[in-house]
């Protein structure tokens, strides 16, 4: 009995740990998901259930929005598969004016993207074809390579049409110009705050150089002092009226 008990064990264990099959996709870099679930990166070899699988090459699940690439493949028991599996290539679509419709052409019909500027994702060397429309605008389509980083459509005026805004299409950094605002604005009050400090001190100083009876009266050292005091806070009130000036423009430039 203990023989045949071995050897039904044997016939069971055997298969079960045959269900399995083994794949490597082939890519320099990115996260490799099976069914949904994580299970390892490119270049390695990560287990897998026999059957139709979903591999999902992903560039980094921890960052917003990461570029992916999916594929299926259908694993034999035993199997060690291969799998080339390339992320796709990111395009910046732009408009002049901004705000235009965007939709994709496609072997599947359109699909409408949304309003640019956006990026899109396209297989590398795929020959994606655009359409920009924006009221009171012709229509533009165009044929774009996705190797390409930006692309810029830029629509016509409709004859008798009033554009309701004219912008360049430009990658906005809001944190980037209010840290700079900042920076400018703080400039300017220590200007303006180093010029009212020394200008007190060169009148107070002056007020005694030429006051009789005072123990600076007269002093050639100390009216020296009142006049490196003046220069001082007139550098400074020049720094903060250019800072002033700086802030000024940026805003009229926005």
């Amino acid at each position: 009995m203990s023989r045949l008990a071995f050897l039904l064990a044997f016939l069971l264990a055997v298969p079960a740990a045959a269900q399995t099959a083994h794949v490597r996709v082939d890519a320099e870099a990115g996260e490799v998901w099976v069914d949904g679930d994580r299970a390892g990166r490119a270049g390695e070899w990560v287990e897998a259930e026999p059957g139709l699988r979903e591999l999902t090459l992903v560039e980094d699940s921890q960052t917003w929005d990461p570029r992916r690439a999916e594929t299926q493949v259908t694993l034999a028991t035993g199997d060690s598969l291969v799998v080339r599996i390339a992320l796709p290539v990111r395009l910046r679509v732009e408009t002049l004016p901004i705000r235009a419709t965007i939709v994709r052409q496609g072997p599947e019909g359109l699909d409408t993207l949304g309003l640019a500027p956006l990026t899109l994702d396209a297989d590398a060397g795929e020959s994606v074809v655009l359409v920009a429309s924006l009221d009171g605008y012709e229509s533009v389509r165009q044929s774009v390579e996705a190797g390409q980083a930006r692309v810029t459509l830029v629509l016509p005026l409709l004859e008798d049409a009033v554009p309701e805004v004219a912008l360049l299409p430009t990658e906005r950094s809001t944190l980037g110009r209010t840290l700079i605002d900042m920076g400018i604005a703080a400039a300017t009050l220590t200007a303006g705050a180093v010029a009212v400090r020394y200008k007190f001190r060169a009148d107070a100083l002056d007020d005694r150089y030429r006051t009789e009876g005072s123990a600076e009266f007269g002093v050639e050292s100390v009216r020296q002092e009142v006049l490196s005091f003046d220069r001082t806070s007139t550098i400074a009130l020049g720094a903060m009226q250019v800072g002033v000036g700086a802030l000024a423009l940026r805003f009229v430039l926005r």
